[in-house]
């Protein structure tokens, strides 16, 4: 008895030491891993219909009727054919984005700092997470092929206005239960509030989302 005992509790040692603890930092990146693609879907979505570009301001002394009427028919043609091609990428990338590293996407190398809303009543492990370097491998296990961008690059340097994408994401706040998390998405046009929740095969999925174009990116 005493030696079956004694089995038990090695094999019951040995478990306890395999199930190790996850740091605040692996369940952050569990979240963001979990709910990228869908943030770039709504991403897509959001930014699906194209705005025509304000029609030329053209020179009637210097064209006749016969050629304005000839520029402005290739410009609407012009338009429609990038409207087609456009359908065609949008189409592409939002069927390709739940493939595994099918889709490549920019996002800061910086965690930032992140506060609980006053309108929020979920108990969080805590209120509020000052900003935070992220790791390449933290996205390891996420389906979209994460390339991050240097903070100094992206506010000092050449990405700035590069015109691409870049995802700011912020702290991920999780509650005591880890049931449910919260995080901030800034754009540089754009920002909202992401509110997840677990689900029982342990993925996170956005379970709301919550415009706030008044709240200000803090920087440090």
């Amino acid at each position: 008895m005493k030696k079956a005992l004694s089995v038990l509790s090695i094999v019951l040692f040995l478990f306890s030491c395999t199930e190790k603890q996850k740091s605040y930092e692996e369940l952050e990146a569990e979240v963001l891993c979990d709910v990228l693609p869908e943030v770039l879907e709504r991403e897509l979505k959001f930014y699906s219909v194209k705005i025509p570009p304000p029609p030329q301001t053209l020179d009637s002394l210097k064209y006749n009727d016969k050629q304005l009427d000839s520029i402005k028919m290739l410009d609407s043609l012009s338009w429609d054919a990038h409207l087609k091609d456009y359908k065609v990428y949008y189409q592409n990338r939002l069927s390709e984005i739940r493939q595994y590293k099918k889709v490549q996407q920019k996002v800061l190398d910086t965690l930032l700092y992140v506060k609980k809303l006053s309108v929020d009543e979920t108990v969080y492990l805590k209120s509020e997470l000052d900003s935070r370097k992220v790791g390449l491998d933290e996205f390891n296990n996420s389906n979209i092929n994460v390339n991050l961008v240097p903070y100094s690059n992206t506010f000092e340097g050449q990405d700035r206005n590069s015109g691409e994408q870049v995802l700011f994401l912020t702290r991920v706040l999780i509650d005591e239960k880890g049931e449910n998390s919260f995080f901030t998405v800034f754009k540089f046009f754009g920002t909202y509030h992401v509110f997840c929740r677990k689900l029982k095969n342990n993925k996170w999925e956005i379970r709301k989302v919550i415009p706030d174009d008044n709240n200000k990116l803090r920087l440090e």
